[in-house]
């Protein structure tokens, strides 16, 4: 059964955050999900990565590692994100030394006691999602006037109880799809470069041993005109890493990709979860 960590963006026992979350979790479908507490993390501080580091930091990443996708739920804190929650997605952004959020599918619902339903906080989260690489599922879910629809704890509007029940169904279905395994997903054991133009692959020595020519279209769309492996590097799936690096860059850029080189159409034919920043 695919686990799906929860993270609560209130630390408040009685929040309706947690209502909703509650509910969300009961509806019925395939998905095991396991909540993720971060009220113990010490704030992040690069300075403890390599020395001193806080267990609490390990144990988190552990916890998020073991599960295949996030749902996130949290109300909206003056105009953005709560602070603890922003502090548990820093944590988890640094890799030390493996990729902890990057691929992972994610679902976003925020609430708010007011008629906008935190939809300020569900957009700096899809932007903040989508930097750290995650599969974000293009689906804005904001609930207004939550003291009143989650009142007790339960669910008095109809509709929206419709709208959740066929989300989870699609947030299952999105997962599913997210076939291509997160821990496989960008293999960092080379580092990159990006400048207009080119995505290239280094060794230690900052050689570049695979390159991606592009060309920038209109409407925020990047044309992938060659693949190259250095000859020396070639039968290593070098080809496959870098593309692959190139999808949740462009992903988290909010663009999209076409494919002018046999390689790279190749590729996109045989990853059908990357179909939505692919253009015909």
């Amino acid at each position: 059964m695919v686990k799906v960590g929860v993270l609560i963006g209130s630390l408040s026992a009685k929040s309706y955050s947690r209502k909703i979350a509650e509910y969300f979790t009961s509806l019925p479908s395939n998905l095991q999900f396991v909540e993720l507490k971060y009220s113990m993390l010490p704030f992040y501080n690069p300075d403890f990565e390599h020395q001193n580091t806080p267990i609490e930091w390990n144990a988190f990443r552990k916890a998020v590692d073991s599960v295949d996708a996030l749902l996130i739920v949290t109300q909206e804190y003056n105009y953005s994100l709560p602070g603890g929650l922003k502090n548990a997605l820093d944590i988890l952004s640094v890799p030390s030394p493996n990729q902890h959020l990057v691929g992972k599918p994610v679902l976003v619902i925020t609430d708010s006691a007011g008629e906008k339903g935190g939809i300020i906080a569900n957009a700096h989260l899809h932007q903040v999602l989508r930097y750290l690489g995650m599969k974000v599922m293009n689906c804005t879910i904001a609930i207004s006037n939550v003291q009143s629809v989650f009142n007790n704890g339960d669910n008095h509007d109809l509709k929206l109880a419709k709208r959740l029940r066929d989300d989870i169904k699609s947030f299952e279905q999105f997962i599913n799809e997210s076939s291509l395994s997160h821990r496989s997903c960008v293999d960092m054991t080379y580092k990159f470069s990006y400048q207009p133009g080119e995505l290239a692959l280094l060794n230690d020595d900052g050689e570049k041993i695979a390159t991606i020519e592009l060309r920038n279209l209109k409407n925020k769309v990047i044309a992938i005109e060659e693949v190259q492996v250095n000859e020396k590097y070639r039968g290593q799936g070098l080809a496959n890493e870098i593309m692959t690096l190139l999808m949740w860059l462009v992903e988290g850029a909010d663009s999209k990709l076409k494919a002018n080189c046999p390689f790279a159409k190749s590729y996109l034919e045989t990853r059908p979860q990357f179909n939505n920043i692919v253009e015909p």
